[in-house]
């Protein structure tokens, strides 16, 4: 076998992509390995090789961290090269080379994998081929670790930088979206894409768990192949550490003198296995993913070992008990009881801010103790709080079932009422609301201590069940004295909630001047606490940011639930975010932002389904079917009517609110996908007849209105005429900008059923502005839309296309398909109409067939942006309102209020409400 380097090389050939350089695709070679996110590399190397077909040569280095891609590359320039008959050399950087003699036209690419390695004797050889490159079709590809480079190395690269002879190409990370393509359908891809900082080899290692047998695991391993026992010994001290640790903590949990440690250190720095971390003084593994490989590799009498060593070494140093009791888990001497302790007391530090560490501190715990034992009943009542919040409803269910035997007297803490109130938790947490009233009732019942934090959790599961009946009187007094409770104990976060319940007690109590002051000291408290104790009653964020949103206060509301969202997705306590995101959605969705509320609702599907709760997966279907209904243009419009009758079919036969409010929202959709009989059938059922009685007042609104379009389509003026009153009675109970928006839309279809179409024209605008005083964005474009096809229908075609301008840039900013078309045929049936039909019938509507008196002489002189402004303001809208619904300044409406007044000859806004408003 010839010891030429080059001679297994076979004579060079076009290369295969030669005919498709135009259009950028290239043929994958045989043997190439898939790639993921080194597109644009792939693409410069193969340009190269081609280049080299044509008699170029040049110089690519490929630079990055270890795993960052760089052999791959390289493999996959040499299938390529060997696919198009290219000369290859592969070289490895402990081996060196000698340089041949070129060979006159003679296409060669030489691969340099891990040039760092290089020895000092060799590197003349590398100077020379690079020297090489410019006058020869030679393609040379050093590949190294910048951190791992000699000086005179790094000397020569540079040199050869500079001269123009090698181009340097940094691999970045991968991101987000690539490290989840690698990954599939890994059950915790995302975990583990955050985890690997984008290092594919890192990536593919903490997804395998570190476990021998992947690529990735051998080429850490053949890193630490040729370490000797001290250097090993240190490793894998830090493996087992798994942190950021100084020097002499290490030597101590090795069993090693720091005379032996520190020159280990040395070794291991510069071959780039430790690193400086952030603290001073202190070194880390250069990844997590090496650290699960050494661990992964250790004999169980070692790993034991070494477990017990660094507990007690941080036991000494009176280390954070968390950190003693992961070690503990690993290594638990039932001959030592303080164990027990330690890993009970790890657990209540713990339990809101990573349940899931919790209970692996708390099964460690319970292998130690026989039941009867001290802490046993503790440990386990803990650990059915772990099951809650991290949302195995049916594991805690099963913990709790057996806790809730243990007797009165038994402390708190290890039973009892405090189990009660879990167990309610729990119960509602699987949609068993009746049966979590009984536990929560029975629980106060047998509470000793009337003013404890424990009697304030048992107030707030009956607030819950008590609103969940529309027993609002009583879901108002429980939640009120679980406020007073949690203020006495300076709970913040839990007087938050009650507030938070107490506001939508009130608020369906027709008390709506309280329920406003309650959410917005609700807000004042949690706005001031911090994560930490906000934490420990997550329930707090979803509470109130659901409450807010009743209340029309949608930013308020977006801003709290996504809090305690991210929350819950950092901790795992993901007992709350199935509601939590719901809620979120369905904000989003009201404030018109389609893209985030789908977003949300993908989120919010795995979790909703696991928990299996009917309220949750209901409300999941229908918020899914209206977004994609008003997205439109994307997906099978089929889809909307089988969420749709998907969530019908969960509400069906159920009778809490939850389940009604359900029904009502699928008729909502129905209604706008075309079937008003079927939606106004499904409304008057879910809503129990004509005056809508299982409906509470605040709600009623929104659902007249609903059945005043039903009845407008079928032509049913006395229906539409009840609808618009029923409206209107509600909202006069509980005024609201949104709720009002509802009643006065129902009046617009009651007027332009009549054929009055001034009035109906003007009841649209004020409709706007409530709902854009209350951010309802697609409601404003619905209505803005039902003005110009009112005006289109009459024949009066003014302002019409500035209703439709608003419109189309609603629909931009909501992301909405579905309105966007329906401007699109309004502004066809404008230009159908002609430019000047649009002023003809002025005279149509109020007034009709009566002379003019002197309010109509003085309102003829007003412009139609003036009459416009002047309808609203008598409405009883602010100047920003009115702004904010006509997309333009406060201090024009200001001027144009200026010139109205003096126009109409009145001084004030009372005067000009009486001037315009007369009897509906």
């Amino acid at each position: 076998m010839s010891d030429d380097p080059w001679s297994h090389c076979a004579p060079p050939a076009p290369p295969p992509w030669a005919g498709e350089a135009a259009t950028g695709s290239r043929a994958p070679a045989p043997g190439a390995p898939r790639l993921v996110g080194r597109a644009a590399e792939t693409e410069e190397l193969l340009a190269a090789l081609e280049g080299l077909g044509a008699g170029r040569g040049g110089a690519i280095a490929l630079v990055g961290e270890p795993g960052i891609g760089k052999s791959a590359l390289l493999s996959t320039a040499t299938a390529h090269a060997r696919a198009a008959g290219i000369r290859v050399v592969t070289v490895h950087g402990r081996h060196g080379f000698d340089l041949p003699e070129p060979v006159p036209g003679e296409a060669t690419l030489v691969a340099l994998d891990d040039l760092h390695l290089l020895a000092a004797d060799r590197i003349a050889e590398v100077e020379r081929l690079l020297h090489l490159v410019a006058t020869a079709p030679v393609l040379c590809l050093p590949a190294y670790r910048q951190r791992q480079l000699s000086p005179a190395l790094a000397a020569v690269l540079a040199r050869a930088a500079s001269a123009g002879l090698l181009d340097v190409r940094r691999l970045g990370p991968l991101s987000r979206e690539q490290g989840l393509a690698l990954l599939g359908d890994h059950p915790e891809a995302e975990e583990v894409q955050r985890a690997s900082l984008g290092n594919p080899q890192y990536l593919k290692i903490l997804a395998a768990g570190g476990e021998a047998g992947a690529d990735a695991t051998l080429a850490v391993l053949g890193e630490l192949a040729e370490l000797d026992g001290t250097a090993l010994a240190v490793v894998q001290a830090a493996a087992v550490l798994g942190e950021p640790c100084h020097p002499e903590l290490l030597a101590a949990v090795a069993g090693l003198e720091m005379t032996e440690t520190l020159p280990a250190l040395d070794t291991l720095a510069r071959l780039d296995l430790v690193r400086p971390a952030d603290t001073a003084a202190q070194l880390t593994l250069r990844h997590k993913a090496i650290g699960q490989v050494v661990y992964q590799r250790l004999e169980p009498s070692r790993r034991l070992a070494l477990h017990r060593a660094a507990e007690l070494v941080l036991a000494a140093r009176a280390a954070p008990i968390a950190r003693r009791a992961h070690h503990i888990v690993r290594a638990a001497d039932p001959g030592r009881p303080e164990h027990v302790t330690t890993l009970i007391a790890a657990a209540r530090d713990s339990l809101h801010s990573s349940p899931a560490t919790a209970a692996e501190y708390l099964q460690a715990a319970l292998c130690l103790l026989r039941e009867g034992e001290p802490h046993w009943h503790e440990a386990r009542v803990l650990l059915a709080q772990t099951r809650l919040l991290s949302g195995d409803a049916p594991q805690a269910r099963a913990l709790l079932d057996a806790l809730r035997t243990a007797g009165p007297g038994r402390p708190a803490h290890q039973g009892g009422p405090t189990a009660l109130a879990d167990a309610s938790r729990v119960e509602r947490q699987l949609g068993r609301f009746t049966e979590a009233g009984a536990i929560a009732r029975a629980g106060l019942t047998a509470l000793a201590d009337q003013d404890s934090a424990t009697a304030a959790a048992l107030h707030a599961e009956l607030a819950d069940y008590a609103y969940d009946l529309q027993d609002f009187a009583t879901s108002r007094q429980h939640a009120e004295t679980g406020a007073a409770i949690a203020r006495r104990h300076h709970d913040r976060v839990g007087e938050a909630n009650a507030l938070a319940q107490a506001s939508l007690g009130h608020l369906f109590t027709a008390d709506l001047a309280t329920a406003r002051t309650r959410v917005a000291r609700a807000a004042e408290l949690l706005d001031a606490s911090s994560d930490t104790t906000l934490l420990t009653n997550l329930e707090a964020a979803y509470q109130l940011g659901m409450t807010e949103g009743m209340l029309g206060r949608l930013a308020d509301s977006e801003r709290h639930l996504a809090r305690g969202a991210a929350l819950s997705r950092r901790t795992g306590q993901t007992y709350v975010r199935p509601k939590m995101l719901m809620s979120l959605a369905n904000t989003q969705l009201r404030a018109g932002n389609l893209c985030g509320a789908l977003a949300t609702l993908d989120e919010a599907g795995p979790p909703v389904e696991r928990a299996g709760n009917p309220a949750t997966r209901a409300g999941l279907a229908v918020f899914r079917s209206e977004a994609l209904l008003w997205r439109g243009g994307a997906g099978d419009p089929r889809e909307v009517v089988v969420l749709a009758d998907r969530a019908a079919a969960i509400a069906d036969g159920q009778s809490p609110g939850w389940a009604v409010g359900v029904r009502c929202l699928v008729a909502g959709v129905v209604l706008l996908t075309g079937d008003p009989t079927r939606a106004g059938w499904l409304l008057l059922d879910a809503a129990g007849g004509t005056e809508l009685p299982r409906l509470t007042t605040w709600r009623r609104t929104r659902f007249c209105d609903a059945l005043a379009q039903i009845a407008q389509a079928e032509g049913d003026g006395d229906a539409v005429e009840h609808w618009a009153r029923l409206a209107r009675r509600s909202v006069d109970q509980l005024p609201s900008a949104s709720r009002l928006g509802f009643a006065v839309r129902a009046r617009m279809r009651a007027h332009a059923l009549r054929g009055e179409t001034e009035q109906a024209l003007l009841s649209a605008q004020e409709a706007s502005a409530h709902f854009a005083a209350g951010g309802e964005r697609v409601e404003v474009a619905r209505t803005l839309l039902a003005a110009a096809v009112l005006a289109l229908d009459a024949g009066r075609g003014d302002q019409v296309a500035d209703r439709l301008e608003r419109a189309a840039l609603l629909a931009r900013q909501c992301g909405s398909g579905r309105l966007a078309d329906e401007v699109a045929q309004q502004r066809e049936r404008l230009a159908a109409q002609g430019q000047g039909q649009g002023h003809q019938g002025q005279g149509e509507g109020q007034g009709q067939g009566q002379g003019a008196g002197p309010l109509d002489e003085a309102l003829a002189t007003l412009t139609a942006r003036e009459r416009e402004i002047a309808r609203l303001a008598s409405t009883g809208l602010t100047s920003g309102e009115i702004a904010g619904a006509l997309v333009l300044s406060v201090r024009t409406i200001d001027s144009h209020l200026g010139r109205i007044y003096r126009k109409l000859g009145v001084p004030n806004r009372a005067s000009l409400t009486r001037a315009l408003l007369g009897p509906v």
